[in-house]
């Protein structure tokens, strides 16, 4: 079945435009992606095992769960939608905003944070076609990981800003 996602501007107005999933953005335009954390009460994150037949990064640990925005949904949608299909978790978020929303030349990506849940990591539904395994870890074993090079290869410091923000909404020192 293919799938197909909209086109936006550096605004992130939709252009009308619609391409296949696979197909290259062209220059200067964006797709949708998301991404959605899962903290639990110690401060570790969910992550995912993609599956050894996924096309890009096989077999590489990744954020919560990423996807691509279908043609006609809004982020809060997707997330809603990609956490249930790879994880087998409900959870609503059409009364929710990005975390954080970031350009990144061809994408702009929504992250959306969970803190402080507690999941039993035995009753995880997985999506057998995405992902193969799942585990919660801490900062400091997530960056061991990425240096292995096990995991899908964000910027350290992009996971580092990621950490901070799952319990912190204010970006200013306080005096």
């Amino acid at each position: 079945m293919k799938e197909y996602v909209d086109l936006y501007d550096n605004f992130r107005n939709k252009t009308g435009e619609i391409i296949e999933r696979r197909d290259i953005v062209p220059r200067g335009l964006y797709r949708l992606i998301i991404h959605v954390l899962i903290f639990d009460r110690k401060g570790r994150l969910l992550i995912q095992k993609r599956s050894k037949i996924k096309k890009s990064w096989p077999n590489l640990w990744d954020l919560t769960v990423s996807g691509a925005v279908s043609s006609g949904e809004s982020s809060q949608l997707a997330a809603s939608r990609e956490l249930f299909e790879e994880l087998g978790i409900k959870y609503d978020f059409s009364k929710s905003y990005p975390n954080i929303s970031v350009n990144t030349g061809f994408r702009i990506d929504d992250v959306f944070i969970i803190s402080n849940k507690n999941i039993d990591l035995n009753k995880l539904k997985l999506q057998k076609e995405e992902v193969s395994d799942a585990k919660f870890v801490s900062l400091n074993e997530l960056i061991k990981i990425i240096d292995e090079k096990e995991f899908v290869p964000y910027q350290k410091d992009y996971i580092s800003l990621l950490f901070y923000l799952r319990n912190n909404s204010n970006l200013f020192v306080n005096d």
